[in-house]
């Protein structure tokens, strides 16, 4: 069995072109695979991971053990629209794979949440590959829609089965 991040996660971290200063948010962190991937291109920078699974950030807290020791990456149980932004530091970067709130609704309490997150001149990135492929445009159409009701300006990308939505 590989121990090998997915390619979709690779290519999210590799998209979002983290620098060794970012403050970097990640939505839906799960298990922590992709906090790895970032905490590795960090210098002085911070992460913080957000999933609703108590279970998930566990696994991610210890997955990531010497980066949360550090003091580069923290990992927090909370749904996203329930984030207190003053609780933070503003972000460069926010980022989701997979997470499916921002097509299959407005998302505008989360969407909003983000846009208090993200520092001036920060984006927003979402990548999203769906198990049928014949999806993605209409997906791309809906965050698109939900972007724009919550004023972001969008860009979208398809590669391959990946879906990747940069706003701002």
């Amino acid at each position: 069995m590989s121990t090998r991040p997915p390619q979709r996660l690779r290519s999210a971290v590799a998209a979002i072109d983290v620098r060794p200063t970012d403050r970097i948010l990640e939505i839906g962190c799960g298990r922590g695979v992709a906090a790895t991937m970032v905490c590795e291109r960090l210098g002085t920078g911070r992460y913080v991971g957000v999933d609703r699974s108590a279970t998930a950030i566990t696994a991610a807290t210890t997955r990531n053990v010497e980066s949360v020791a550090a003091g580069t990456a923290r990992f927090v149980t909370a749904a996203l629209g329930e984030l207190d932004p003053a609780e933070f530091d503003p972000f460069d970067t926010v980022f989701a794979v997979d997470v499916n709130v921002f097509w299959v609704r407005p998302a505008a309490v989360e969407l909003a949440v983000i846009r208090r997150l993200l520092s001036p001149g920060g984006r927003l990135h979402l990548f999203f590959e769906p198990p049928d492929p014949a999806r993605i445009d209409a997906m791309r159409d809906a965050l698109v829609d939900h972007l724009t009701s919550a004023d972001f300006a969008s860009q979208t990308t398809t590669t391959g089965r990946l879906l990747a939505v940069v706003a701002q």
